[in-house]
């Protein structure tokens, strides 16, 4: 990640470098050294103080904002210029933080900001005639794929981007929604606006009730100032609701009155505030079985359901895995610093007969554990998972084996290796190397990890990796990212 940041207090730029190691952040003391970097960097995420020495807060925030209205700009202010940095929200800053501030909610924030950075910059190109996916590289995120389902995907952008009309993208989880979402933003004609997204099913019904339309200083407590929501900030721009189907029935009510009448009020204001953002929702539940159960609105769902656009599942897609396969085997061993010139048969034909129950977001899981492991110049069976390698009454043979050796060797909080070696052997695991790495890996993370407070980028560091490795491996192992990062955001 590339970070600017802007302050006239060496001290404050000194503790953010040392709260950012392993990243590129560039400091300057002045608002004008602050522009001239913007201009010839062009960074992920800025953090700006409000009171420079050279130019106002404001004034700063609109050169930057008129430079690259796209990259996510973070003010940085004391108690007593709160209102400032909120005008300058309003105009389309992403966020503002009090200062003193605690490393670890910056982190979180900066975190944030560049998703959001990643999300809006990062194309999501439609494939036409002319693409060529062997030149495709991390530059953009090309929709893959050529089977007819994906096909009519394809035409359904092409046909509901430019209107400016609600979208709902239906489909099974890892399917690929968030990259539909953002090739209907970035095809549309509010591409120069913001594109923000929400998963409405991972924040708790009070703080998305925040996150989406904001509130008042004291509205609640905890409320220490006064928060713009998603539903303002997205003005002229696109709002993804994602997992919009796990909405509990009283913000299904707020979401209906939004898209009705498109006003809103901020918790604890009686101030009527318009929005003309444009939803783009998604969910992976059964709407219609959710209205016959009395678990989703109709109204709501007629309201969303203006155009919709169905994602198949991998396992449907047919060749589309190898083509996916392939793409992410090119975009991770860049990543990772791996030379893999592909895979082999019969490592091909496990892939192509394995169901992908976690489609799309389980196969690049699956790239990439086969990556971090392998030692060759290509990818053999041996490493791939177990989920996709051996039959699945052996996987859980295995797993039970496993399972009953931990429990036993967890009573006294420690991992047996012999006796796990041993309770392998008679199962007649043939992995038994893989096996033990992964369940070590599982101890150590989860150790640090409590250690940390579920910090994802403070256990990286300490466990000497980066954080991507880690949320890597955790996801090879199935270990839970929603409870780190649940406790990041705590």
């Amino acid at each position: 990640m590339r970070l600017l940041v802007i302050d006239d207090e060496p001290m404050i730029l000194e503790t953010i470098e040392m709260t950012f190691p392993d990243d590129q952040v560039t400091t300057c003391l002045t608002a004008h050294q602050g522009v001239e970097a913007f201009r010839s960097s062009t960074p992920d995420v800025v953090l700006c103080d409000i009171r420079l020495p050279d130019m106002s807060g404001m004034e700063t925030f609109e050169r930057l904002h008129l430079i690259d209205a796209k990259v996510p700009i973070i003010l940085m202010t004391g108690r007593g210029t709160s209102q400032t940095a909120i005008e300058a929200m309003q105009r389309g800053a992403f966020e503002y933080i009090l200062k003193p501030f605690d490393p670890d909610s910056l982190i979180k924030l900066v975190e944030e900001a560049a998703e959001t950075s990643r999300m809006t910059r990062t194309p999501a190109v439609v494939p036409n005639d002319s693409t060529d996916e062997q030149q495709t590289d991390a530059s953009c995120d090309p929709l893959i794929g050529s089977c007819p389902a994906m096909q009519e995907v394809y035409r359904s952008i092409g046909r509901v981007a430019r209107q400016n009309v609600t979208v709902l993208i239906l489909g099974e989880s890892g399917t690929g929604k968030e990259v539909i979402a953002r090739a209907i933003y970035q095809y549309s004609q509010r591409s120069a606006g913001r594109f923000l997204a929400i998963n409405c099913a991972a924040i708790p019904e009070n703080l998305l009730e925040s996150e989406l339309f904001g509130h008042e200083k004291g509205a609640f407590t905890g409320a220490e100032r006064k928060k713009v929501g998603k539903f303002e900030l997205c003005n002229d721009g696109t709002l993804f609701l994602d997992e919009i189907g796990d909405m509990t029935p009283l913000m299904q009510t707020k979401m209906l009155r939004v898209l009705q009448d498109q006003t809103f009020e901020r918790v604890g204001s009686l101030e009527t505030i318009h929005t003309n953002a444009r939803i783009v929702a998604a969910t992976n539940r059964n709407l219609q079985q959710a209205m016959e159960d009395k678990e989703f609105r109709s109204d709501l769902f007629y309201r969303l359901n203006v155009y919709t656009i169905q994602l198949p599942p991998l396992r449907e897609r047919g060749e589309d895995i190898v083509l996916l396969a392939n793409f992410f085997l090119r975009r991770f061993a860049k990543e990772l610093g791996k030379e893999i010139s592909g895979y082999s048969p019969e490592a091909l034909n496990l892939m192509t007969q394995y169901r992908w129950p976690g489609n799309v977001r389980e196969l690049q899981s699956v790239v990439k554990y086969a990556l971090l492991l392998a030692t060759g110049i290509v990818i053999v069976p041996a490493y791939l998972p177990d989920s996709v390698r051996k039959p699945e009454s052996q996987v859980k043979t295995g797993a039970r084996a496993m399972e009953s050796t931990e429990t036993r060797s967890s009573r006294n909080g420690t991992v047996n290796l012999s006796e796990l070696t041993r309770s392998l052997l008679a199962t007649g695991c043939d992995d038994i190397h893989r096996e033990l790495i992964g369940i070590v890996d599982q101890k150590i993370f989860a150790e640090v990890l409590e250690h940390t407070n579920g910090n994802l980028t403070h256990a990286a560091k300490r466990l000497g990796i980066t954080r991507t490795t880690l949320r890597t491996r955790m996801e090879a192992l199935g270990m839970s990212l929603e409870r780190s990062a649940k406790l990041e955001m705590d």
